[in-house]
């Protein structure tokens, strides 16, 4: 026996010695045997493992025949690299390998199957387009410019083979759809109605199920997508109707339309919705008449739904009732029907509402000056309610208008004194007046009134302080520098 051979022997039996578990012990150190287990590395195995990922990516598929995809791996890469210089990112997703091989599989086939069945393959191409979009969704915070990228890439391939989508029509609206719900979710509303439009030419007339894996449960892609296109369009008219209010008039016309297309009656809720808010762009218009038509229209249908969906409907019907009778000087029924959207909003317990109805309230009171303290309890209850649920945009308006009721009460005292006055220092008590009335608006807002209301001679105390006074440090300055003139007192 040679040395090696007794060397390999007695390292052996070393190491069986301390393995305490006899599977373990199973060891060679025969370098033939050891050569034999080894499985030898492929072509594609190795490249990937030496070089740079995208680069081994793009060769593969530059091998595979693929002519588009190397071009979106280059693209992609750069992307990345720079999102993750720049901090913008942190996960990338070349560091997941097992996703990033199969989104690029997926990728790779969709294009091979149209390289070689031409427009036979279009069905199988957009199948796995969408596939690979469906495998990103769960990771689509994680890696979103990931999915931003291979969208964009899907969506402009579906762009070039329009009309000639035949079998693939189905597939293609599906990545559409998907598209649309990102750009909504990215706030790319305009762009989101267009994709839903071009979804929804596809879908119709067909009976495709929006989720196939749900079966009958799944509602019919035609039906929901022109319930979220109607929505959509609904939000976009309440963007725009400042600028443009007769576009947005007619876009909440074609939402009716839209809606009766798919059913009135079994999206009741949608098609009121479409209603006021016509109702709403016209008195954004100014045509209050108009407005108040259209809701009188609505008024037989959405009073006799008695459903929980329709108690907010109803909370908006009569409101935007009592906005176009307020605007019409028709103040007992615009009172009326506010009384009954805040009845409605206290009986379900919906706080932001009752706010909103509170502060229209208040406005309608502040008009006369014997319902000013009515005015007043209105915007005090929808303060306290902005407050609670730390809405500080609207408890400003609250504030605003409280503070406008308050100064508009005390201009016609003001201008009556100082017309009455007939001296220079009755006007200069009135300045003083006005001044410590009006302070808690400018100066501390609402902590002014709090203590007024505390202390019924808090007034009084603040009337006897002086104010403070910036006399200027003259120096070296001669008797007859200022000289005090008759008209000066």
């Amino acid at each position: 026996m040679s040395r090696r051979q007794q060397e390999i022997q007695r390292i052996e039996r070393e190491v069986r010695a301390k393995l305490p578990y006899r599977t373990f012990r199973e060891i060679t150190f025969d370098r033939e045997q050891i050569r034999a287990s080894i499985v030898p590395l492929s072509l594609i195995e190795a490249r990937r493992s030496r070089g740079p990922i995208y680069d081994a990516l793009q060769a593969e598929l530059r091998h595979d025949g693929c002519k588009v995809m190397p071009e979106f791996v280059r693209c992609l890469a750069e992307k990345e690299q720079t999102l993750f210089e720049s901090i913008s990112i942190r996960a990338r997703i070349i560091d997941d390998r097992p996703l990033l091989y199969e989104m690029i599989e997926k990728l790779k086939q969709a294009e091979l199957a149209v390289i070689k069945r031409k427009v036979a393959g279009l069905k199988e191409c957009f199948t796995l387009f969408y596939e690979t979009l469906l495998l990103l969704e769960p990771y689509r915070l994680k890696y979103e410019y990931v999915l931003n990228a291979v969208m964009e890439h899907v969506v402009s391939l579906c762009h070039n083979v329009e009309g000639e989508e035949r079998d693939a029509a189905e597939m293609i609206a599906r990545i559409y759809h998907r598209y649309a719900l990102f750009l909504e979710r990215t706030g790319q509303r305009a762009n989101a109605i267009t994709y839903l439009k071009a979804t929804l030419e596809l879908v119709r007339g067909h009976m495709w199920l929006s989720e196939p894996e749900m079966g009958s449960a799944s509602p019919i892609m035609h039906v929901l997508v022109a319930q979220q296109l109607a929505r959509q369009m609904l939000l976009f008219g309440r963007q725009t109707v400042r600028q443009q209010p007769e576009e947005a008039v007619d876009i909440a016309r074609k939402a009716t339309v839209l809606i009766a297309e798919i059913g009135r009656e079994r999206n009741l809720d949608i098609f009121c919705d479409t209603f006021l808010e016509r109702a709403f762009f016209l008195m954004e218009g100014n045509k209050y008449h108009a407005a108040q038509q259209c809701l009188e229209l609505l008024r037989p249908q959405i009073t006799a739904c008695t459903e929980y969906k329709f108690v907010k409907l109803n909370i908006k019907f009569y409101l935007y009732l009592g906005q176009c009778a307020e605007n019409l000087d028709n103040l007992a029924k615009a009172i009326s029907s506010f009384k009954r959207a805040l009845r409605i909003s206290r009986l379900y317990h919906l706080k932001n509402q009752e706010a909103e109805i509170l502060l229209n309230l208040g406005k309608l009171f502040a008009r006369d000056t014997q319902t000013t303290g009515i005015a007043k309890k209105c915007y005090i209850q929808a303060k306290s309610i902005y407050i609670d649920y730390n809405d500080n945009h609207s408890k400003k308006t609250a504030v605003f208008l409280m503070g406008k009721l308050l100064a508009d009460e005390i201009t016609p005292l003001y201008m009556a004194m100082l017309k009455a006055s007939s001296s220079q220092y009755c006007a200069f008590y009135n300045l003083r007046q006005w001044k410590n009335r009006c302070r808690p608006f400018w100066l501390k807002l609402g902590d002014e009134i709090i203590k007024q209301e505390s202390n019924n001679i808090y007034c009084l105390l603040q009337e006897e302080q002086d104010d403070p006074k910036n006399e200027p440090l003259i120096i070296d300055l001669d008797d007859d520098t200022f000289k005090v003139e008759e008209g000066d007192i």
